[in-house]
């Protein structure tokens, strides 16, 4: 009776291990894998890639080795978000500039006459199973079907809050070019995403697009879509520069002297889109405390920042508004100019002083 038990154990155990190899080689959202060529040409291209692994400058640890700092809070919101919804977006003028944030990391930048998409997520989920996960708790302004055509789509890393399977599929055919850190072309790749539309860039490669210039930038965080793939792929923000602006999307990152290095080259920035919320001191060498992103403004000589990476989905425990909040009585004491528009809202830079209504007072 025992072996016989034992038996269907085994079997059961056997099944479910061959379930889960082909989830893993089939399921597509997964992404793609580097093969050794891939690996060579990383090697040749940045010195930090070793045995098929990036690594930070300065080399860091995930965990900080600290206590979690957030405990029951309100993660998410009991009442709903405000939404200004959109059933197009007008292009912008050469010596525009304008932004419109979809919530979390997702937004788009038009500078030099162009559309910027940054790690659009247009899912439910920020999961590779369209049920499972961090669900959404805000609403999109705009669906993908209304979305304007897109000049560059710029990834800054393959966690699933900022590259979605399905939102790549859907707009694509809207997508001009694609600017992507090493590594993460093979996921586009695999999606079936012409390679010829994929700009594969290095920490500090520059892609030049009429008048508009886009760096790759380094920062302080991880990747992997898989746990047994973590850092095969590289993380980067990104500087979009014409001869009027200078613009920065950090990407996730922790604080570092790479937004000192930012501003030697680069000067003062014009607009900053900067990472703020899903911290903690757990894990502050990946993601920025609120203290930390004031310190970046400084360095980075920040004449506006608008912060991201907040308002759409939990992958913490702080309240779903303490991202918000901090920066804004943060930023005011140290004379720091922060907008703060709502999720769809068209922001102008001539008049971004107008975006500063705090609306997430109002939410329950």
């Amino acid at each position: 009776m025992i072996k016989k038990v034992l038996k269907i154990i085994g079997i059961v155990i056997l099944c479910i291990g061959v379930i889960a190899l082909l989830f893993i080689k089939f399921w597509p959202s997964l992404g793609g894998n580097v093969n050794k060529e891939d690996e060579k040409n990383y090697k040749a291209r940045n010195s930090l890639y070793k045995k098929g692994i990036f690594h930070g400058n300065p080399e860091i640890q995930l965990m900080t080795g600290q206590k979690n700092e957030y405990k029951n809070e309100e993660t998410v919101p009991k009442g709903e978000i405000p939404v200004h919804q959109l059933k197009k977006i007008e292009k912008a003028k050469n010596d525009e500039l304008k932004w419109i944030w979809f919530g979390h990391s997702s937004s788009l930048l038009q500078i030099e006459g162009k559309n910027v998409l940054m790690d659009p997520v247009f899912s439910d989920y920020a999961s590779p199973v369209p049920f499972i996960g961090p669900k959404r708790f805000s609403k999109l302004p705009i669906d993908i079907e209304n979305m304007p055509m897109i000049d560059v789509l710029a990834l800054s890393h393959d966690h699933y809050d900022h590259l979605d399977y399905q939102t790549i599929k859907q707009i694509d055919k809207k997508v001009k070019v694609y600017c992507v850190p090493l590594g993460v072309e093979k996921h586009l790749l695999r999606w079936g995403i012409d390679e010829n539309k994929i700009h594969v860039m290095n920490w500090w490669d520059e892609v030049k697009i009429d008048g508009l210039t886009i760096t790759s930038t380094p920062g302080r965080h991880f990747t992997g879509r898989v746990p047994w793939r973590n850092n095969t792929t590289l993380w980067s923000g990104y500087v979009f520069k014409n001869d009027k602006y200078t613009t920065y999307f950090t990407g996730d990152t922790g604080y570092g002297n790479h937004f000192e290095e930012v501003y030697e080259k680069f000067g003062a920035i014009d607009l900053l889109m900067i990472e703020d919320g899903q911290y903690d001191r757990a894990w502050s060498n990946i993601h920025m405390l609120p203290k930390a992103g004031i310190q970046a403004m400084k360095d980075l000589h920040a004449k506006w920042t608008v912060p991201v990476h907040w308002g759409a989905f939990c992958i913490c425990n702080h309240a779903w508004d303490d991202p918000i909040k901090q920066i804004t009585t943060r930023s005011q004491k140290e004379n720091l100019n922060v907008a703060t528009p709502k999720i769809g809202e068209i922001v102008d830079y001539s008049h971004i002083e107008t975006y500063q209504e705090h609306w997430w007072k109002n939410v329950e």
